[in-house]
């Protein structure tokens, strides 16, 4: 009799088989943007872009990328432009390749993170094992395949929302996580993180400001506390 996915071992199986086969599809579905050529906002910010054109990796030439670009107040974003342009001059597939795997990235983070939610004390006994895998997966496969994401990771330059998006969503996963657990240490790494990745969030993009600031400031406290 095969065991139902309630059981641990199964439902660690379960759960990697489908975020894996959840990844092939995203990446299949957006694999038709791979040859897309630079458009737009594209072309100041990448193609006709001297500054991120790294010919060795140095930190000097990352800041210089980073914060002398058109972009300037994305910093992490311009990085990003140069490390592509480092390993593969102005070929559109590695960006595109890159741009495709950081939405993996975020679907995956969106669903534990949806986890995270319903393993909270205040909703966990509402589900039985089978469902708090069910209900996050759809939830993420949902977020990932939503039209709405088309133009953040098919247009080249908009891998700014994709970061700023993986930035902020980790930020509020470490936060949650770092609330949840029990362990001391492990409570002061979870939130040291969700500080550092909602600073990091800050050079994606603006828009990251909206990251909530109970978020930012509790990491902070409660990392300091852990300490005492």
């Amino acid at each position: 009799m095969k065991p139902r996915p309630d059981f641990p071992d199964s439902r660690v199986k379960y759960e990697t088989w489908l975020l894996l086969l959840f990844s092939v599809f995203i990446f299949l579905i957006y694999s038709n943007t791979l040859t897309g050529p630079f458009i737009f906002d594209d072309r100041p910010n990448i193609q006709q872009n001297p500054k991120i054109r790294l010919k060795h990796l140095s930190v000097p030439d990352l800041l210089t990328a980073g914060f002398e670009s058109p972009s300037r107040r994305r910093p992490v974003s311009n990085i990003s432009f140069a490390l592509n342009y480092l390993f593969h001059g102005y070929n559109v597939v590695g960006y595109h390749f890159v741009n495709i795997l950081i939405h993996i990235f975020n679907s995956v983070l969106f669903y534990f993170l949806a986890k995270t939610t319903l393993n909270s004390p205040g909703l966990r006994r509402r589900y039985d094992q089978f469902m708090l895998l069910w209900i996050p997966f759809f939830a993420a496969f949902i977020w990932g395949l939503h039209p709405l994401q088309t133009q953040s990771v098919s247009y080249i330059v908009q891998r700014m929302n994709s970061l700023a998006t993986l930035f902020y969503v980790l930020s509020i996963l470490l936060y949650a996580k770092g609330r949840l657990t029990e362990n001391r240490v492990s409570r002061r790494w979870l939130l040291a993180g969700c500080a550092a990745s909602g600073i990091i969030a800050f050079g994606t993009k603006e828009n990251t400001a909206t990251l909530p600031e109970r978020s930012i400031l509790s990491c902070t406290a409660l990392w300091g506390m852990s300490l005492g």
